[in-house]
């Protein structure tokens, strides 16, 4: 990370040098679709029980055609299975598992999760700029702050990578699809012990809009 913010801001010093505007490549994206966490007893949950909407807000900037970084807030909703009356019961339990030693019921928590990535263009990197292509690839790590904003609350550093597909629509405008993964700490859903490593997987499909 520190390396690629190293870069980035040389090739932005190397921009002003030729006098591009700062904004150029500068870009804002929103989008929409599913997740699903995974902790300590969600895999006894059925597999659309466990889907719940997803939001993500972004800005950011590509520094070179190849190196860019954005600020992202994603998050919205979880949902999967608890011990039964534990964190973030919905009070609905779930059928075949009272009184089988697991009594389990469905859980539901807000949350948001706001994070830095770096983001690699892998076309540019190998074929060079095009601003005619129509797809694009560009996969991303990065590390965040995310907070559970139910009671009981919890926060946790999460470590976000990924890879964002780009369709350009027209200049300046792209569809995109952001299939990417969030760890998070134990504990982030209300329970501790079980799964050490939790974690969230996430789709969603959105616009981008770069200034040029």
């Amino acid at each position: 990370m520190t390396a690629l913010c190293a870069l980035a801001i040389g090739s932005a010093a190397a921009q002003d040098a030729t006098d591009k505007s700062f904004w150029s490549d500068c870009f804002v994206s929103v989008g929409g679709g599913v997740q699903m966490y995974v902790g300590d007893h969600d895999s006894q949950a059925s597999f659309g029980d466990r889907l719940s909407p997803a939001l993500n807000i972004a800005v950011g900037k590509w520094f070179t055609p190849v190196i860019g970084v954005r600020l992202m807030y994603s998050g919205l909703q979880a949902k999967g299975a608890t011990n039964f009356k534990a964190s973030h019961y919905t009070g609905k339990d779930i059928p075949g598992k009272r009184g089988s030693g697991y009594d389990l019921g469905y859980q539901k928590f807000n949350f948001f999760n706001l994070h830095a990535d770096a983001m690699l263009n892998v076309r540019n990197w190998l074929q060079g700029r095009d601003e005619s292509r129509i797809w694009n690839i560009s996969p991303y790590a990065g590390i965040g702050w995310g907070h559970v904003s139910d009671s009981p609350s919890a926060s946790t550093l999460t470590g976000n990578f990924g890879v964002l597909n780009a369709w350009r629509v027209c200049p300046g405008l792209d569809v995109n699809l952001d299939v990417h993964a969030t760890l998070v700490g134990d504990g982030f859903d209300g329970e501790k012990g079980g799964v050490k490593g939790e974690g969230i997987i996430a789709a969603t499909v959105g616009l981008t809009y770069t200034f040029k």
